[in-house]
């Protein structure tokens, strides 16, 4: 059983005639600053500690903290090298979900479904928001953001929709 739920954001910018996202700066979490996060968080800048991960040379995992204190904001942001790659990654996505949901622990306990199309809300060509791993994953063109914290659906969507007007 799928889901659906309606927003609205765009990926805006540094996309080329193809439509497909030439210029992601990865190594600087695509723009999303120190004074985003603090904004984000409702912390002075200066108490925002950043962390970039790089996993892969297309993947990258960003977190920000309020001092030493635990991550509070994290997400990856991941590069394919074609549209029709990183459709075929949501896809997939969304099957081992599925596959995921059909099994223990997580088989009749997922009222919703193992995941729900977010549609219309501007978070890109296609967002999809699980219970199974408390995720909000955004793919516009070849690029998808993964939130994983905050963990309140509403503000991942928020912090989506900020990281995604940075491309």
């Amino acid at each position: 059983m799928v889901a659906a739920l309606t927003l609205t954001t765009t990926l805006a910018g540094a996309a080329d005639s193809k439509g497909i996202v030439a210029k992601a700066d990865l190594e600087k979490c695509v723009g999303f600053t120190v004074q985003d996060a603090a904004a984000f968080l409702g912390v002075p800048a200066p108490q925002v500690a950043r962390h970039i991960e790089r996993i892969s040379k297309t993947l990258v995992v960003c977190s920000f903290a309020a001092g030493r204190a635990t991550p509070a904001i994290a997400f990856s942001i991941e590069i394919e090298p074609s549209i029709r790659k990183a459709v075929e990654q949501m896809d997939l996505y969304r099957d081992n979900l599925s596959t995921t949901g059909d099994t223990a622990p997580w088989k009749g306990k997922l009222p919703k479904g193992a995941y729900s199309d977010i549609v219309g809300a501007g978070l890109g060509d296609e967002a999809v928001w699980t219970d199974i791993n408390g995720t909000l994953t955004v793919r516009k063109a070849n690029a998808t953001i993964q939130v994983t914290l905050p963990k309140a659906r509403p503000d991942q969507i928020k912090l989506a929709q900020t990281v995604a007007a940075k491309f």
